[in-house]
């Protein structure tokens, strides 16, 4: 091996596209998806919700808003996954109730999909939705002081690159996001340039490297969670691992945590499980004394 590439740069590009495939270790992953549809249609009955906020109008990009009637609650931003061109806010819904029976206010966001969106346009609308979010809290009742955010996948690198933001360039407190939750995400994104998943996003190496959470890593107050589930791919678990040591070896705050018997699409629902570690840190990490 040349000592001077990466692992990932030596694999065939059939062991590369299949261990950025999800799916390569989930025989009933379509199955997984579809729940997320379904359950997210089934809570928007059972919770206080305003669907489709317009938070960019120049793109005309939404969020859907759960939330508690405290406005003293914290409020946590979900951003969904789908490699960055599928899915939606509104298959994102279903942890809405969990998160408001426990005093949270809760958000999903859309973005523009690949092709009509470029990565770095996806990034930048993520990042006006946490200012419509910290500059309208007043108006729907939860507390701007408290933002966290959470993403799952693709949706886990755009969380991620919204946390590594200069926020005084948007004239909001450099320390807005509190705290964020990285569900089996990509945090170095040059991977996939010669995967079929960059037909869409048409990035080169350059742009990836840009792009990517890992390379731009600095001091940041944002407590960090980085998890994945048991069953998936050895790049996604490496991804979380090396990102998570960056992180940590400037001395920011995170903690690494592998979910037993999860894999990449049901993560989400064992992040809602009483019983699962994964909830405990994050209700701790968002309620702290209040859990």
């Amino acid at each position: 091996m040349n000592v001077n590439k990466a692992l990932w740069e030596t694999l065939d590009i059939s062991i590369l596209e299949r261990e950025y495939s999800p799916s390569s270790c989930v025989p009933n992953y379509e199955e997984l998806v579809a729940r997320y549809t379904s359950e997210s249609e089934i809570i928007e009955d059972q919770i206080n919700i305003t669907k489709d906020l317009i938070y960019d109008p120049s793109s005309g990009e939404c969020l859907d808003l759960s939330t508690t009637g405290d406005a003293s609650a914290p409020i946590c931003v979900f951003f969904h996954g789908g490699y960055w061109q599928l899915l939606s806010k509104n298959d994102a819904l279903f942890p809405a109730k969990t998160f408001n029976d426990n005093g949270i206010a809760f958000s999903t966001v859309d973005y523009t999909l690949a092709p009509a969106a470029s990565l770095g346009e996806m990034i930048e609308q993520c990042r006006k939705s946490i200012q419509w979010i910290y500059n309208n809290a007043s108006q729907y009742g939860y507390d701007a002081d408290q933002i966290y955010v959470a993403g799952s996948s693709a949706g886990a690198h755009l969380a991620a690159m919204v946390i590594l933001t200069d926020w005084t360039e948007y004239n909001l407190p450099l320390d807005i996001i509190k705290g964020g939750t990285l569900l089996s995400g990509i945090y170095d994104v040059r991977p996939i340039v010669k995967t079929y998943i960059n037909e869409p996003l048409k990035l080169n190496l350059q742009d990836a490297k840009d792009l990517s959470p890992l390379f731009n890593v600095k001091e940041n107050k944002t407590q960090l969670i980085v998890t994945w589930g048991e069953n998936e791919t050895t790049e996604f678990k490496r991804q979380s691992i090396e990102f998570e040591n960056k992180w940590k070896e400037i001395g920011n705050r995170s903690i690494l945590l592998e979910v037993q018997y999860a894999n990449h699409f049901d993560i989400l629902f064992y992040m809602l499980n009483k019983d699962c570690s994964l909830r405990r840190l994050m209700m701790r990490q968002i309620l702290g004394e209040k859990e």
